[in-house]
């Protein structure tokens, strides 16, 4: 099948319609379901006001599901293989969202479990990340699949970082498919293209529960497991495509990779606070704080948490339009990240400084830290009283 013939497949209408149903469906029922699905407003990163079903995922993986007998053949049983490689990413999260008793750590496991069967089933693994030094390890097959599946567990948990706002995390991952499916399309990998294309629609039927009032969200199941198909699609892409650079997929999604480095590199230099502690001053949060609530200060609180994801939309679609643009040069794309991160870097100290500079206000990280936590927490502190 042409990839002409793939997008006039009338089936396709199916996967979003079967998740958009999913999310409603979950949305109506929530009086019976409630006291298990409902995401409380206690916790430091929660900016909603109302309960909300956390259990998007059921509709995320069901609508795949409905994607893969309908169409799974276009795939050439990759969507097959990765719907069971992705069930203890799945699991885990929806049990957290039922529970609220699975740890980061056990997550993030069970994440990287899905990562070593997906290898195990598909037969890829990151061998080479054009890094002679490092490649020369990963051409030991152990290593190479050991490294793959941290690598997913890591893309899908930040996946979940940001899926702080309504809309948020859905717009980032429709953007990485979006992209990759692009690359993939240049490079003449249809089965890729037809994966991109199916998580894109899947994703968009959510989102018409989920952006931007947030009548459901997407909870640690859905964020998880779609986290860890865009990993994987990630580590597929330039294993099956040569002329692909891996680096290609880490531009893609810089996005949430440097969020979720720069919150534990912050987070460790904070005092009292460690690496998975949450909090309220990851990248998301500041723009919702300083910018979202100033723009429509005259709208509900629904509607202004989900403005969020528009403002911060357009960094991440440049971060991975050069990924887009680089795909084959390792050169090009390693000095694009430099620049991603730069950027984030440069806005995120225009947030919390406010003001342009290029590092923090005083000399020393132990007193930037003290300053940094205490007058930001004093600012949180007077801006939720506010809104509540």
């Amino acid at each position: 099948m042409s990839s002409y013939e793939l997008a006039l497949d009338p089936s396709l209408v199916y996967v979003p319609i079967s998740s958009a149903t999913l999310s409603l469906v979950v949305v109506m029922s929530k009086r019976w379901h409630g006291k298990l699905t409902f995401d409380t407003e206690a916790g430091a990163q929660k900016f909603h006001t109302t309960p909300t079903p956390r259990v998007g995922g059921i509709a995320l993986f069901g609508s795949l599901f409905v994607a893969w007998l309908l169409v799974g053949n276009l795939t050439g049983g990759l969507l097959g293989a990765m719907l069971i490689a992705g069930l203890p990413a799945f699991i885990a999260g929806l049990f957290e969202d039922l529970t609220k008793r699975v740890g980061v750590r056990e997550r993030l496991v069970a994440t990287m479990i899905s990562g070593f069967l997906a290898s195990m089933l598909t037969g890829y693994r990151l061998d080479f990340i054009d890094i002679p030094s490092f490649d020369h390890w990963l051409a030991l097959a152990p290593v190479a699949v050991a490294f793959t599946a941290f690598a997913v567990g890591g893309v899908a948990n930040a996946i979940n970082i940001i899926d702080g706002f309504n809309g948020l995390a859905g717009a980032v991952l429709m953007v990485c498919f979006g992209m990759m499916g692009l690359i993939a399309y240049q490079v003449g990998d249809l089965q890729l293209v037809s994966i991109c294309l199916l998580a894109t629609l899947s994703v968009a039927g959510f989102m018409l529960l989920n952006f931007p009032f947030g009548k459901i969200f997407m909870g640690d199941g859905g964020a998880y497991f779609m986290g860890f198909m865009l990993a994987w699609t990630a580590v597929m892409l330039p294993m099956r495509n040569p002329s692909v650079s891996p680096w290609a997929s880490v531009v893609i999604c810089s996005y949430p990779i440097i969020e979720t480095l720069f919150s534990i590199w912050r987070k460790a230099n904070r005092k009292g606070y460690n690496p998975g502690q949450p909090d309220r001053v990851h990248f998301h949060m500041l723009v919702y704080q300083r910018v979202s609530r100033s723009v429509f200060f005259d709208h509900g609180a629904s509607l202004v948490n989900g403005m969020t994801t528009l403002f911060i939309l357009p960094f991440s679609l440049m971060c991975s339009l050069s990924g887009l643009l680089f795909y084959s040069s390792t050169s090009l794309l390693a000095g694009s990240m430099v620049i991603n991160f730069a950027v984030y870097y440069l806005i995120y100290l225009r947030l919390t400084q406010f003001r342009w500079c290029l590092r923090p206000a005083t000399l020393t990280a132990h007193a930037y830290n003290r300053r940094f936590e205490v007058q930001l927490d004093a600012l949180l502190y007077q801006l939720v009283n506010a809104l509540d």
